[in-house]
C-alpha cells in the first residue's frame, strides 16, 4: 500500500512538514535562549560603573558580546556634517528615525553615537527636523551596542539615511577611524533631547522572556498533528482495503440473478 504513488507523495510531504515544524520549534527555543542572555547582559550592565570608551572598544573590532549595553564615557566633538538617520525605527508605538552622529575624540577616532529618536515627516521622502548637537567638546555617557552586520542598506534612500547601523558598511564613508561599535545616549546627556523633546533617548529593553517558548510548543504540536493525520489516513485506507466479508448462502448475487438452493436442480 505504501508503495502506491499517492502514498509515497503523501509520506514525503508529511516528513518534510514534520521536519520543518520541528526545526521552527527549535529555532524559537534558540531565540528564547538569546533573549534570556540579552536580559542577563542588560541587568548586569545596570549595576556596573561606566568605563572609558577605549577600555572595551577599538577601531574596526566588534564589541565583545559580554560588554554589550555597558556604559562608556567619551570625550569629543560632534560632527553634525556626517550625521546619519536610521529609518523605520519604532518608539512608543510610532515609527521614525534614530539620529546617528559621529563623536570625534581628541585623538581623531570617532564613536557613532545614537542621540535618540525623532518622529518621521509627513511623507517617506520628507527629512525630519533634527535638533543639532551641541557645539564644542562634550563629555557623554552612553551604552555600547554591537550594531548590525552586512550592508547598511543605503541604496535607494536619500543622502544621509540608512536602514541599519552596520558599522563595517558605514565606517569606510567617514573621514576618520571609527570604533567597531556604536553607543546610545542616556537621557539628559549632551546631544539628547530634554524631557519629551527630540531626539528622545533610546530606552533599555525591558527584561522579558517573550513568546518564544509558546511559539515553539505550537510548532511541535503542528509536527505531531501532521504525523498523527498521516497515521489516521493510513489506518482508514487499511480498513477500506481489507478482505471482503463472505456472502450469506442463498442471498442473490449483486447482478440480481437468482440461484437455486444447494442440492436442488432446476428443471
Amino acid at each position: 500500500m505504501l508503495r502506491r504513488p499517492s502514498w509515497i507523495g503523501l509520506t514525503v510531504l508529511v516528513v518534510v512538514l514534520a521536519i520543518t515544524f520541528v526545526e521552527l520549534g527549535r529555532w524559537q527555543l534558540r531565540r528564547h535562549d538569546e533573549r534570556a542572555a540579552t536580559n542577563l547582559r542588560v541587568e548586569a550592565s545596570l549595576d556596573r560603573a561606566s568605563v572609558p570608551v577605549d577600555e572595551i572598544l577599538a577601531v574596526d573590532e566588534r564589541l565583545p558580546l559580554a560588554d554589550e549595553w555597558r556604559l562608556v564615557d567619551v570625550v569629543g566633538t560632534y560632527d553634525a556634517d556626517n550625521e546619519l538617520l536610521v529609518r523605520n525605527r519604532p518608539y512608543d508605538g510610532s515609527v521614525g528615525y534614530e539620529v546617528l552622529t559621529p563623536l570625534v575624540t581628541r585623538d581623531g577616532r570617532a564613536l557613532l553615537v545614537d542621540r535618540g529618536w525623532v518622529p518621521a515627516g509627513s511623507t517617506a521622502t520628507e527629512v525630519p527636523a533634527v535638533p543639532p548637537p551641541p557645539p564644542g567638546e562634550v563629555t557623554v555617557t552612553a551604552r555600547a551596542r554591537a550594531g548590525s552586520t552586512g550592508d547598511a542598506g543605503a541604496a535607494g534612500l536619500p543622502d544621509g539615511q540608512v536602514r541599519r547601523v552596520a558599522l563595517t558598511s558605514i565606517a569606510p564613508g567617514l573621514p576618520y577611524p571609527v570604533y567597531g561599535a556604536y553607543a546610545t545616549l542616556l537621557p539628559g546627556q549632551p546631544g539628547s533631547g530634554v524631557a519629551e523633546d527630540p531626539p528622545r533617548a533610546i530606552p533599555v529593553p525591558e527584561p522579558s522572556a517573550g513568546p518564544h517558548v509558546a511559539y515553539a510548543v505550537q510548532w511541535f504540536l503542528f509536527a505531531l498533528i501532521a504525523v498523527g493525520g498521516w497515521v489516521v489516513l493510513l489506518r482508514a485506507d487499511v480498513r477500506a482495503a481489507g478482505p471482503a466479508r463472505p456472502r450469506p448462502v442463498g442471498r442473490a448475487p449483486p447482478d440480481g440473478t437468482a440461484r437455486p438452493p444447494p442440492g436442488r436442480v432446476r428443471a
